[in-house]
């Protein structure tokens, strides 16, 4: 039997390795339970593995978890996810149009001082042979995968609570297989994005139009990461039922890419106070308004942008705008569909913890949330299955009460005393992802199971984002994030709505306090706090 350190604490790295929590904890924020790192951690390896070996970057026979971690692409550290800055750099400059910096840029949003992009041009030949194959490629594979796993969702959800132990743990195989399947192309979308990405900067910078690729990668129409939006605003009208709403998206929810979350088809609550803010809205406020709008602004920003070309780049830039058109949508797509895959792996779990508290070896259904995939497929739990989930606990609540850094070398340091206060006005500073300027009360969510989200006109200032926060973005003035880059889902999410948005401030949610009247400029990238809550509260004006 393993330790717990052994599931939620790596094993250790070299003083010369770069880790953080940034991107990383977008995909699973926060300290996770051990039952969701088993899923995630192997899995997404591979599946980070597998996508660099379709665009040539790696063999196929290093698609296989590496034994030490500093050879690793992720690892666990205190029970967070993080990612390794140094592997990652060195696949991106073994890729043509992109490069150490622009990777570590656009998904962790900075480049250290001290490091620089080194090309390294042997794989050169072979991404050219196979990246052409993959990117063609990718789009149908995910298109395929989605038609399948949908109703299989829908089916597996609906059938879980009557599943034999035998079904529920074939159920959770089948999740499992799904989810490994749809990682590997999801990652190679989300690396190709990343390229397009340099790419459009790149000919923004060419036609003297630096910041336009803002405008240019928006505007694709109903994307996964806000097609739910769309239909819940129907379900404020009286067009569709909240049941089958449900049926649709019922995966998302708080914290969705952990296990034990409740995500919406489990408790819809959250649903209802966004219902009443989405019913009091004018219909030209509606999603598919909005993104009407953002479509007319992308089609004049890419004029703008070729126009402004010079004339030998205008059709290689017309290229690129058309491959961004095509895979943009595409990451949401991605994400949708393992997430329907963890949400089949929540149902099962959960059904065989109400199996085994029937027979006496749990205490209670949750507890299966603090044991491996491999320990609830076996016919029978572990020996002393009681301590090993207790430890576990216990080690997951030790955890959360620590932080850690946003980088490190090695091994972090948990960070045990809070940053110091800075004198003067508070401007916050990050990466401008969605044009324009707003004011409004800020709303800090640092756990979105238990914080309230905004009201109609507040600023939503937070951690990091999942998809399910589309539905909260709607009814937000701004948009404040301390995890990402210009390709995050939040990022995504805000230019498709129009909303003004700043990512990668690191510490926002430390520095701005819930109730201050705070100032957004999503075009330089800036946060200002205008007054503190305490005044606000008290009726002040700025």
């Amino acid at each position: 039997m393993r330790e717990p350190a052994n599931v939620l604490h790596c094993g250790g790295s070299s003083p010369a390795v770069a880790w953080s929590t940034i991107n990383a904890g977008e995909a699973i924020p926060g300290v996770v339970t051990t039952l969701t790192w088993s899923v995630f951690g192997e899995r997404t390896e591979r599946g980070l593995r597998g996508a660099f070996a379709d665009l040539g970057v790696l063999t196929e026979a290093q698609v296989a978890r590496p034994a030490r971690p500093d050879d690793r692409v992720w690892d666990i550290f205190y029970g967070r996810a993080a990612a390794n800055l140094e592997t990652f750099r060195s696949l991106a400059d073994r890729m043509p149009g992109t490069s150490g910096d622009a990777m570590e840029s656009q998904l962790f949003g900075t480049v250290r001082p001290g490091v620089s992009s080194r090309p390294r041009y042997q794989r050169y030949p072979v991404v050219a042979a196979k990246a052409p194959m993959a990117m063609w490629g990718v789009a149908g594979r995910l298109e395929r995968a989605a038609e399948h796993i949908a109703p299989w969702w829908r089916n597996t959800v609906a059938a879980a609570p009557g599943m034999t132990a035998d079904q529920a743990r074939g159920s959770l195989d089948a999740a499992m297989r799904k989810f490994a399947g749809v990682m590997r192309p999801h990652i190679v979308a989300s690396m190709l994005c990343q390229g397009v990405y340099e790419q459009v900067r790149a000919a923004a910078e060419r036609a003297n139009r630096p910041g336009l690729e803002i405008a240019v990668l928006t505007g694709y129409g109903e994307m996964a990461e806000t097609a739910f939006v769309g239909d819940l605003w129907d379900v404020s009208r009286g067009r569709l039922e909240l049941v089958e709403f449900l049926a649709r998206h019922g995966y998302h929810g708080p914290n969705e890419g952990e296990l034990a979350a409740r995500v919406w088809r489990l408790d819809p609550t959250p649903l209802e106070k966004l219902l009443g803010h989405y019913a009091a809205m004018a219909e030209s406020a509606g999603p598919r308004a909005l993104e009407t709008a953002r479509a007319a602004e992308r089609e004049a920003a890419e004029q703008e942008l070729l126009a402004a070309s010079p004339r030998g780049a205008r059709t290689p830039a017309g290229i690129v705008l058309k491959v961004a058109r095509r895979f943009f949508p595409l990451r949401g797509i991605g994400k949708g569909a393992f997430l329907q895959c963890v949400d089949a792996a929540r149902a099962s779990a959960l059904r065989l913890g109400v199996l085994h508290t029937e027979a006496g070896a749990l205490s209670a259904p949750e507890e299966v949330f603090h044991l491996t995939v491999e320990e609830l497929a076996a016919p029978q739990l572990p020996a002393g299955v009681g301590d090993l989930v207790a430890s576990r606990r216990e080690l997951h609540e030790r955890y959360r009460a620590i932080e850690l850094p946003e980088f490190w070398l090695g091994s972090p340091e948990p960070v045990t005393t809070p940053p110091a206060a800075v004198e003067g006005p508070v401007v916050v500073t990050g990466i401008p992802v969605t044009p324009g300027v707003a004011r409004g009360v800020a709303r800090v969510v640092r756990d979105p199971e238990v914080d309230e989200g905004p009201a109609p006109g507040e600023v939503l200032v937070c951690r990091t984002t999942d998809p399910s926060w589309a539905a909260v973005l709607i009814v937000s003035a701004a948009l404040v994030i301390d995890i990402g880059g210009p390709i995050s889902h939040g990022a995504i999410v805000a230019r498709e709505l129009g909303i003004p948005c700043v990512i990668g401030t690191r510490d926002g949610t430390a520095r701005i306090a819930d109730g201050d009247l705070i100032e957004v400029d999503g075009s330089a990238g800036t946060v200002t706090v205008l007054q503190a809550g305490d005044a606000v509260r008290d009726g002040g004006s700025a």
